[in-house]
């Protein structure tokens, strides 16, 4: 079982030009979409492998319907209920890429995790999002520690480079050394702040570099694993969260690093090719 502890909102997606013109009018596609880069990663890996989520949501109409969509992708979903549920707004530009505005709402509450939830746990991920505020924090730190004492893996997202610098180097370090990954993932913005702030993950480093090779650091060396050219991309929302998927359903079933990164790159490009996360 994959067990991916965080957040589950709501992602208003507009897919619009460039740039905006402030002050009147910018034509646009606005979609409604389940989101949460937790979220996320548990339904891309639900297809191909047992998974479950564990998050809090707000006790709403709102969390009813994206519990449901989660539910419906085949992911086995355990959720605290209170307040109100989180909602991400999503601008994507001509080019495929994203600026967020994020409210987290009832995700930055996670109280302590159920142990029941992470029962048959072999394989527990977690993106940064959760360390952004000190009740999250505990949960997920205590909930991943439990799991990693029964001997499941562990792996972390950097996720953003704005809650990287929000956090910083002393509290990235502190996480790191309590969560002891097996692997951390990166984009190539994360990885270059990460090292701005001096930090070096142990275990295996992965990188995604968009359409550039993907740099896999594994047992002291690194390695490049090449990637098929996307070059109808609308969103790159998710895409992430399908290589952290597709990386993990592969190391659970014996691929090594190099292996997993292929496997990740493969189911990354699916979520490219459409609005919002798989």
């Amino acid at each position: 079982m994959l067990v991916v502890i965080g957040d589950l909102v709501a992602d208003l997606i507009v897919l619009g030009d460039a740039a905006l013109e402030r002050g009147t009018d910018n034509a646009a596609q606005v979609r409604l979409t389940r989101g949460g880069s937790a979220a996320n990663v548990a339904a891309a890996a639900a297809a191909q492998h047992p998974s479950r989520f564990i998050g809090r949501v707000g006790d709403d109409t709102l969390a009813r319907a994206l519990v449901g969509e989660l539910e419906a992708v085949g992911v086995d979903v355990r959720v605290q209920r209170h307040g109100r549920t989180g909602a991400i707004v999503v601008l994507v530009d001509a080019l495929g890429e994203r600026t967020m505005i994020t409210d987290r709402g009832a995700a930055a509450e996670l109280d302590a995790i159920d142990p029941a939830w992470l029962a048959g746990a072999d394989w527990v991920h977690v993106p940064l999002y959760g360390f952004a505020s000190a009740p999250s924090a505990r949960a997920v730190t205590d909930g991943a520690a439990r799991a990693a004492a029964r001997g499941a893996g562990v792996s972390l997202d950097l996720s953003s480079v704005a809650t990287m610098r929000a956090l910083g180097r002393e509290e990235l370090r502190r996480v790191l050394a309590e969560l002891k990954p097996d692997v951390v993932f990166a984009n190539e913005d994360e990885a270059r702040t990460a090292g701005e702030l001096g930090l070096q993950p142990s275990g295996v480093y992965v990188v995604k570099r968009g359409a550039e090779p993907v740099l896999v650091a594994a047992d002291g060396q690194v390695s490049e694993v090449p990637v098929q050219r996307v070059d109808d991309v609308i969103d790159s929302t998710g895409a992430g969260d399908a290589f952290a998927a597709g990386y993990i359903v592969a190391a659970l079933e014996g691929a090594d690093p190099r292996q997993s990164a292929r496997a990740g790159s493969m189911l990354a490009m699916s979520a490219l090719r459409r609005p919002g996360a798989l």
